[in-house]
């Protein structure tokens, strides 16, 4: 009688224990973020658990696509240059849930979160041959991604060969207008080069894994202690910039009314030409040849793609590249890996000790609109009383 009633006391125990359990287990899934079923979810949402990561995207300029001061102007300036005709053109890229929902008046709040988290996780496949809609997309319960093996209490999630490779930039970071002529080649400067056979992409450089929780801890507990970094540095970031380019001066050979100086720029760490991006983008090399007594003589190099229109003018401004026909003039940028040895002459005599320096610079000079303060004297009395 008392072992029955010792296993009684056990099952209630394990009954009112499991229960509790289950009832925790139901409270914890109550306080889950809720995502889409069908269309997609807000990066707010996908914040919630996915901390980390979204404080880094939040500051990125794919964050900030729409609201991109220089992105803003230029767009306008086409739009109005285009009567129009660059409003879906643009839009695309910078705001890309509209090849699903053709919101190009950006009246839904998804939209205007441009390049969003669940945008790019929503993509299953690429097809860069199709111009006009290369993605292939399926918002909803599934997450795609580059990591292996993971689960979670609010979405599905599977592993895409995809999310590792080029291709799902190159859609957006490839521009070719209607006279076939490469406008923004960044993606197809990589596919030309050295770092696409080494299987080296576009995430190794701009996403590079690094230490943090791809999950906070209160949600899930997680043994994946590193996450990609989701700023994705570019051209406006200081330091990838810095890293990309090496100058050495290689030789300097004097004469007794001149001198020759010799000066090596290298692509060091560019997986693309340098500069890439829109054609009003280049870089100069400047070098300064400077003397004991204070003269400075100096010289220059300037790296760019020239596109021209009608009448041989060329386009400078972003919105001129976008919206008009065009031609390529020259393209003399320095391709991944590539060492350019430039030479300069400089009329010095050969018993004048001189400091020869050289700098590359990359220089980027879009419109913007901006604020400015008017200010207009609208009257003026003066009197003089002794």
């Amino acid at each position: 009688m008392k072992t029955w009633k010792t296993l009684f006391l056990l099952l209630t125990g394990l009954m009112l224990f499991s229960s509790d359990a289950l009832s925790q287990k139901e409270a914890a899934k109550k306080d889950l973020p809720k995502i889409e079923k069908s269309t997609f979810t807000s990066a707010k949402v996908c914040g919630e658990c996915h901390v980390e990561i979204y404080n880094m995207w939040k500051n990125s300029l794919h964050a900030m696509s729409i609201e991109d001061p220089i992105f803003q102007t230029a767009n306008l300036i086409a739009f109005k240059n285009s009567n129009g005709e660059t409003k879906v053109l643009c839009i695309k890229c910078h705001a890309p849930i509209t090849f699903w929902n053709k919101d190009y008046d950006l009246k839904q709040d998804i939209t205007k979160e441009g390049i969003t988290c669940d945008f790019c996780h929503s993509v299953t496949a690429v097809d860069l041959k199709n111009r006009e809609n290369p993605f292939r997309l399926e918002p909803g319960l599934v997450k795609n991604g580059p990591l292996k093996g993971l689960s979670s209490p609010v979405h599905k999630t599977r592993y895409l060969k995809l999310f590792e490779t080029s291709e799902l930039c190159g859609a957006c970071h490839d521009f070719t207008d209607q006279n076939n002529v490469t406008i923004m080649g960044t993606y197809s400067e990589w596919k030309a080069g050295p770092y696409a056979k080494e299987g080296t992409h576009c995430q190794n450089c701009h996403m590079p894994r690094r230490e943090g929780e791809i999950v906070a801890q209160k949600i899930k507990k997680s043994s994946v202690k590193f996450i990609n970094d989701h700023n994705i540095q570019g051209g406006r970031s200081i330091d990838q910039v810095k890293k990309a380019i090496k100058v050495e001066v290689k030789d300097i050979k004097r004469y007794p009314d001149k001198m020759r100086v010799s000066v090596d720029v290298t692509n060091a760490g560019s997986g693309h030409m340098i500069p890439t991006g829109t054609p009003s983008r280049k870089m100069v090399l400047d070098v300064t040849v400077k003397t004991a007594t204070g003269q400075m003589l100096k010289d220059q190099r300037v790296y760019k793609k020239r596109l021209i229109g009608a009448g041989g003018m060329e386009f400078t401004k972003d919105s001129d590249a976008m919206c008009n026909r065009s031609a390529i003039a020259g393209d003399n940028r320095i391709a991944p890996r590539e060492t350019r040895r430039e030479e300069f002459i400089f009329y010095i005599p050969q018993d004048v000790s001189v400091t020869v320096t050289a700098q590359a610079f990359y220089q980027y000079n879009p419109e913007i609109i901006q604020q400015i303060d008017i200010n207009i004297e609208m009257g003026r009395d003066e009197k003089v009383s002794r």
